[in-house]
Formats: structure tokens, C-alpha cells, sequence
């Protein structure tokens, strides 16, 4: 059978091109091989209405055929059960029901499961924190070769849970996370050997193992590959377009180092490498702001007040420059007392206004705004 289910994916993967009819055969043969009693079969047809792969998305119709083939036994179905009243879809959310699934797939061995045990002993979901039956349970999804496993071995280590704090070890397991193509552990190698955290620094080293999380298209691993391009480090010569690249592909798996620094790439332009364009720098800087950035935020803000890639509007720079002055950004501060001083986008505050710039004296730009307008 495991030749069919090969044949199944295969076919499925034509059917999304645009081939709906193959796309009807295909799902059609893979239920009437379900409905059979192979739980196998049961459990990919789960897959296949969860992802939605070839048929329309659909949870309610996953968790069906999941239950189906839990219920026979499978430990994938019955790992697939769990996870999906862990995350409360298509089924009432319920860490208990969960970890009765997992532990029915987990203690057949299942190494994705074990992990999710682990996981669940880790975090007191369900049931109360112990980090040793974690620990015991990542173990044995470790035995099974998870790379997920290996990685949660190593972060109990790395956190000294159950075992004595050692990055040495830590990164043992982190590497052999790695060489399972876990590209998380590929970018946490890579720091850890930049940083010299459980052996000798070694940027070299820490750059092959950015290049393997790139690979696997890791928005941290992209990020910090760019930022050894940018800089020219482990060996690399600076290259700010194949730093430009792999920012962008970090960017836009939102990572939000990657979609600040771009944004000052796109805004001041890097000679011929990276043109200068304030719309991609705009665009960049509100992903990173998005997410809390304080300077994306205030970067932001001078955009909207220059009227940089987007249009000038006072009180969405006074908007952004408060948030990022409230996460303490000085320079921020000091352009929302400039809006303040004049009335700009907020009701106008000469007190506050001042009391604002004067934090920020030492900035150059408010220094000059100061001295114009004769702000004591």
C-alpha cells in the first residue's frame, strides 16, 4: 500500500495545478481505499481535508476520518485527533482529550508524539508541569530520530531542565536536530557557534549552518545570513544585494529584524545594490511597527511626517511616534513635541511639546528645530 499512498500525493499535487478531474479520481480512489478499514488511508485522507489538498479545506471533515482512524488504532490518526483538540479545530478545544490522544500514539512509539507529550508534560497543558517526564518523553522522540525531539532535548539543556544547564550538550543535540533538516536548530547552531555558546566562536561554521536554515527557506536563518552579507562577516565579502536578498525572504516570513533593516536599506539606498524607494521602505517599516518595533515605529513616523512613500499626514506620524515613544524612544519623542509645539496632527500643547524636545536635545534634528524656533 505504501506505494499507493506515494501515487496518492503525487496526484494530488498534478490535481492543484488545475487538473480538477484527476483531482476527483484520485480522492475518490483514496476514500473508497478508507472506507475499507485501512487507517492509513483514513489518516491521509484526514491530512488531505486539513490542508486542503485537492478538495476544499476543510477541519470538520479531517477530524472525522482522524477519529476514524484513531479509533482503529492508527497512532498517526490518533496523533492527528490530539493535535487538533489541542488547538480547538473542528472540536471543542481540550487539552485533556488531547493528551489522551497523544499518549495512545505516543506509547506505540510514535516519535512525533512522544515529542508531543513532551511538550504537553513541558507546559502544563492538561496536566501539571513536570519537566522530567518532558524530558523522558522528547527522549524517546529523540530514539525515534524526530528532529523535533532532538531539538527539545537541546533546549532542555540549553534552560537546565531536568538536567544540569549545559550549552555543550545543548548544542550537540541541537546539530544532530540540524542534520535532520530541522531548520529552527539550523539557526540556533549557527548563533550558537557566532557567539561562542557551547564551543569555540566560530563565524565560518556559524554561516554554514545559516546557509542550511536559508535553505529551508528559515526566516531567522535568512536574517541572519543578510546580516553576514551586510557586514562581511564569517568569511563573507560584504554583498548588499545577496544581503537584500535573503532580508527580503526573512521579511516577508515576518521576521521583523529583517523587515526593519530593509526598510533602512530601501530609505537611505545602498549605491547601485539597493535603489532607494520610501514606498518599499513605508511598506517595510509598518510590517516591523506591526509588530511592536519601537524604531520601525518611529522611522515610520518621519515618513508619514515628510510625506516619504506615503502620503504627509500629521496625525499618522503624531500615531506612530507615540507608540514608539511610549516603548521609550527619545528621537521619536522629540518629533511628536515638534507636533505638539505647532499643532500638528494633535491638539496643540506648547508646554508639552517643549517638555518633549528638551528630552531630546542631544538629537541633532531637534537640536537644529530647537535653535530655529528659539525653544528654551
Amino acid at each position: 500500500m505504501k506505494c499507493f499512498y506515494v501515487f496518492v500525493i503525487g496526484l494530488l499535487s498534478v490535481a492543484l495545478s488545475g487538473k480538477v478531474s484527476a483531482q476527483n479520481v484520485i480522492v475518490d480512489s483514496l476514500k473508497r481505499v478508507a472506507m475499507s478499514g485501512d487507517t492509513a488511508a483514513q489518516a491521509l485522507l484526514g491530512d488531505v481535508y486539513h490542508i486542503g489538498e485537492g478538495v476544499p479545506q476543510d477541519d470538520s471533515e479531517a477530524v472525522k476520518w482522524y477519529r476514524m482512524a484513531a479509533e482503529a488504532g492508527s497512532p498517526v490518526g490518533q496523533c492527528n485527533l490530539g493535535y487538533m483538540y489541542e488547538n480547538g479545530l473542528a472540536v471543542e478545544k481540550s487539552n485533556l482529550e488531547a493528551i489522551k490522544w497523544y499518549r495512545k500514539s505516543a506509547e506505540q512509539g510514535f516519535a512525533r508524539c512522544e515529542c508531543s507529550m513532551g511538550d504537553m508534560y513541558e507546559n502544563g497543558k492538561g496536566i501539571s508541569v513536570d519537566f522530567e517526564e518532558a524530558l523522558k518523553w522528547y527522549r524517546r522522540s529523540a530514539e525515534g530520530k524526530y528532529s523535533y525531539g532532538y531539538l527539545n532535548v537541546g533546549r532542555m539543556y540549553e534552560r537546565g531542565l531536568a538536567v544540569e544547564k549545559s550549552d555543550t550538550e545543548a548544542i550537540k543535540w541541537f546539530i544532530l536536530s540540524g542534520e535532520a533538516e530541522n531548520a529552527v536548530a539550523q539557526g540556533i547552531v549557527g548563533w550558537m557557534l557566532e557567539h561562542g555558546y557551547g564551543a569555540k566562536a566560530d563565524t565560518v561554521r556559524a554561516v554554514y549552518w545559516y546557509k542550511r536554515a536559508a535553505l529551508n527557506d528559515d526566516p531567522t536563518g535568512h536574517n541572519n545570513l543578510g546580516r553576514m552579507y551586510y557586514f562581511g562577516l564569517g568569511g563573507l565579502s560584504v554583498d548588499y544585494k545577496k544581503a537584500a536578498h535573503h532580508f527580503r525572504r526573512a521579511a516577508h516570513g515576518g521576521n521583523v529584524l529583517a523587515q526593519y533593516i530593509l526598510g533602512q536599506m530601501y530609505e537611505t539606498g545602498i549605491g547601485t545594490d539597493v535603489k532607494q524607494d520610501y514606498t518599499e521602505a513605508a511598506e517595510m517599516y509598518l510590517a516591523a511597527a506591526r509588530q511592536n518595533h519601537r524604531s520601525a515605529q518611529a522611522r515610520l513616523g518621519r515618513l508619514s511626517y515628510l510625506g516619504h512613500g506615503v502620503k504627509k499626514d500629521f496625525k499618522q506620524a503624531a500615531f506612530w511616534f507615540e507608540k514608539a515613544y511610549a516603548q521609550g524612544d527619545i528621537y521619536a519623542g522629540g518629533m511628536l513635541g515638534m507636533l505638539y509645539y505647532e499643532g500638528k496632527g494633535v491638539q496643540q500643547n506648547k508646554q508639552k511639546g517643549r517638555e518633549l524636545m528638551l528630552k531630546a536635545a542631544r538629537v541633532p534634528e531637534i537640536k537644529a528645530y530647537i535653535n530655529e524656533h528659539g525653544v528654551e
